[in-house]
């Protein structure tokens, strides 16, 4: 008799602590892109659906956003306003196509999220798209991507605590074996294209440079050559005398040289000794 109630205790214990586990599992959040248009975008948090009214306490974040091959992104906030965005060249993970940012965050003190049963979107980083590509794809990198399967450090994730029991309890909320993706999680770059004639027989040398860069152009002038760094923020412009830059100022390091004719533009990676 004892037996068998040990065993009906054990086996509704069993079911009631899957139960929970199932019941607990739906409670999380995915990462969706939003476009705020002229080349902004935020990677906002989605909460799964969910009755849960305790607010959720985030201590940290990260995520990946990948970028066409030479295109920067600036971060201009961040739910606690200090994200650090790591840049990385594709090339050094075997997908020379594309260059990506990991973007993380350890909040000083937590931050609140509105309840899940809200099931609001909030915003956890801003950040613009330099140099108004019109091709490639920006999206955010699915932790069931083959990238960030091999790369694991590129998984998203999110750090917070959304029980009620009184006890601060931080745990990933965002599942590392599905693409914790949800909504519209890229955005096409060519929905924005015009028609346009990229620059041709262009020479850049040499490549890398130590202080000056030659450009030579037979069938195009060039009106304006502008060098970025990899965080977006443009270090150096020039519009005359456009045969040779001077670059013997810059730190070493990758820059991306935008050069514009009249009607045309191109991009190149610059390689800084």
């Amino acid at each position: 008799m004892m037996n068998k109630i040990t065993f009906t205790t054990n086996l509704f214990m069993a079911i009631y602590c899957l139960f929970t586990v199932q019941m607990n599992a739906q409670d999380g959040y995915t990462y969706t892109l939003i476009d705020n248009g002229n080349y902004s975008f935020s990677v906002g948090a989605v909460p799964n659906a969910s009755a849960s009214n305790f607010a959720t306490s985030v201590q940290s974040y990260g995520f990946t956003i990948i970028v066409p091959d030479g295109v920067t992104a600036t971060v201009t906030s961040s739910l606690g306003g200090a994200a650090s965005a790591t840049f990385f060249d594709g090339t050094n993970v075997a997908q020379p196509t594309i260059d990506g940012y990991l973007i993380t965050e350890t909040l000083g003190s937590p931050a609140s999220l509105p309840a899940p049963s809200a099931g609001t979107t909030t915003s956890i980083v801003t950040f613009q798209i330099n140099g108004a590509p019109t091709s490639g794809t920006l999206e955010i990198l699915a932790n069931n991507s083959a990238l960030a399967t091999t790369v694991t450090p590129l998984k998203s994730f999110m750090q917070a605590d959304m029980i009620d029991n009184g006890t601060a309890e931080f745990v990933n909320v965002v599942d590392p074996n599905a693409s914790g993706l949800s909504g519209t999680p890229s955005f096409d770059f060519s929905t924005l294209s015009v028609e346009d004639t990229l620059l041709e027989n262009l020479s850049v040398y040499p490549n890398p440079a130590v202080t000056t860069v030659n450009i030579k152009s037979p069938e195009t002038r060039i009106e304006r050559i502008e060098i970025y760094n990899v965080n977006g923020q443009m270090v150096k412009t020039q519009n005359t005398r456009l045969e040779t830059i001077d670059v013997n100022n810059l730190q070493s390091g990758m820059y991306l040289m935008k050069l514009y004719s009249e009607e045309a533009s191109k991009t190149i990676k610059l390689i800084k000794k």
